[in-house]
């Protein structure tokens, strides 16, 4: 099967098919292409779905869309129709394909397992809808980059949930960083614990429908951050993870990498009691945030200097408010949506993210 003519050079080469976006969606392709404006919708208000209703959208992306003064939540798609208590203008849908059956206009959060981010993703970029994921972005690095190419061929938003970029915490520190105050950065250590019983989400426990473990789960947030803190390149040096049965993931994780030069640690753990902490050595001092990967409550971040001859002290303390950080990522792009600002920076930051896990996987052994 031949492409259309005129069609760009990327479309044949993608790893879901020849003429992906005719192949895989159908003519309506060319609908939105010719006839729809994406940027047709009232700019005062962004219309955004979720599609995916569990405990992490109930919990974190339901409140947070509730903060922000741009966005209204109009739709949701859950399978199971769980009796969740929402707003009576708030439509209820069973499938994906059920709500964008409706038309709908402005943005969908797509909260769902891993394995369906691309896919997802693409459906509702290809009816014309901005598109924010959760994190992962997908689970290899071949679905990342078709899903960005999509978006790029139709000029729509798509962002993905590295929702520390938006931590006050992490941003208080990038700005330490920017002024010197750590002097040289040396050396960054990580470590982010948490306890996933396999009842909450066994898609989360199978290699197919994951994409990795607590690496991918999890480690995707160190390395990000610390990309977001020091900038790239980054060197993947070593790996190891727990042993696993066949199609199964790793519950931990110990990986080391260098990130602009810079000595990165890195070591995650999903049967642990939750706790985070970031850490970053420099020649003139240490800057660390004990709970790093909070979205809640508050957060400490303090620096201790060196001095010659003498053990570190204490030079500054802040303590931040990190409770608004999903809702400042979500208004965040909703304001890039009103003001017509597509770029697509973040999501090659996420494919990246993606590509640089699978390379540890690649060069990892069992603990």
């Amino acid at each position: 099967m031949g492409c259309l003519h005129g069609a760009p050079s990327w479309v044949d080469p993608l790893p879901l098919g020849p003429c992906f976006l005719i192949h895989t969606y159908g003519i309506n392709i060319i609908h939105v292409l010719l006839n729809q404006d994406p940027m047709s919708f009232n700019p005062e208000i962004l219309p955004l779905a979720i599609c995916g209703l569990g405990r992490f959208a109930s919990r974190r992306i339901i409140p947070a869309i509730s903060m922000c003064h741009n966005v209204e939540l109009v739709a949701v798609v859950d399978r199971s129709m769980k009796d969740i208590p929402l707003a009576s203008n708030i439509q209820r849908f069973k499938s994906l394909e059920d709500l964008l059956d409706t038309h709908p206009t402005g943005a969908v959060y797509i909260s769902t397992p891993n394995y369906l981010h691309a896919r997802q993703a693409m459906q509702c970029l290809e009816a014309g809808l901005h598109v924010l994921c959760e994190k992962p972005m997908a689970t290899n690095s071949s679905d990342c980059q078709a899903m960005v190419k999509v978006a790029q061929y139709l000029k729509l938003h798509l962002r993905i949930g590295h929702m520390l970029r938006y931590s006050p915490a992490l941003q208080l520190t990038r700005s330490w960083l920017q002024n010197g105050i750590v002097g040289t950065p040396r050396a960054i250590c990580t470590f982010f614990h948490y306890d996933l019983p396999e009842k909450n989400r066994p898609w989360a426990f199978r290699q197919d429908s994951a994409g990795g473990g607590a690496l991918m789960d999890a480690g995707i947030h160190c390395i990000d951050a610390i990309r977001f803190l020091v900038g790239d390149p980054v060197i993947s040096l070593g790996a190891m993870t727990d042993p696993t049965p066949e199609g199964s993931v790793e519950r931990s994780a110990v990986c080391r990498f260098t990130a602009a030069s810079v000595n990165c640690f890195l070591q995650v753990c999903s049967q642990a009691p939750y706790w985070s902490r970031l850490s970053i050595s420099g020649t003139d001092g240490v800057i660390v945030i004990e709970n790093f990967a909070a979205c809640w409550g508050m957060v400490t971040v303090k620096f201790c200097a060196r001095r010659p001859g003498h053990a570190l002290h204490k030079v500054k303390e802040e303590i931040v408010d990190v409770s608004a950080t999903y809702s400042e990522q979500i208004q965040d792009f909703a304001d890039r949506v009103a003001r017509s600002e597509v770029s697509f920076s973040a999501a090659l930051d996420a494919a990246e993210n993606v590509r640089i896990v699978e390379e540890l996987y690649a060069i990892g052994h069992c603990l």
